[in-house]
């Protein structure tokens, strides 16, 4: 689309004010990665991983602690972190916990 540089923005229609958008945004816009998907509570690794309260917490202190957030009494669980860091638990026999796969 050709627009003379002396047109006014007001005069512009919403046709050509989205092509012009769209020219510009085209070159300078990447692709995201894929959102992340988030819950919350102890609840929802019980949930998530079908393993009862006991166990979730023991993830969400050890093997989870990176996909976790707390403040106060609110969890906020990073599932999409979380399941990558389930499949990399390693269960520790000395302790009888699950943690991250490097402790050892």
């Amino acid at each position: 689309m050709d627009l003379e540089n002396s047109r006014i923005m007001a005069s512009l229609t919403v046709g050509e004010f989205k092509e012009v958008i769209g020219a510009v945004l085209d070159d300078k816009v990447t692709p995201k990665e894929a959102p992340h998907e988030y819950g919350h509570g102890i609840k929802c690794i019980m949930e998530r991983y079908g393993v009862s309260k006991t166990t979730a917490q023991g993830l969400k202190d050890n093997a989870l602690r990176e996909a976790v957030t707390q403040n106060g009494r609110i969890i906020r669980v990073d599932l999409t972190y979380a399941d990558v860091l389930f499949g990399q638990r390693k269960y520790n026999k000395k302790m009888g916990t699950y943690g991250r796969a490097e402790a050892e």
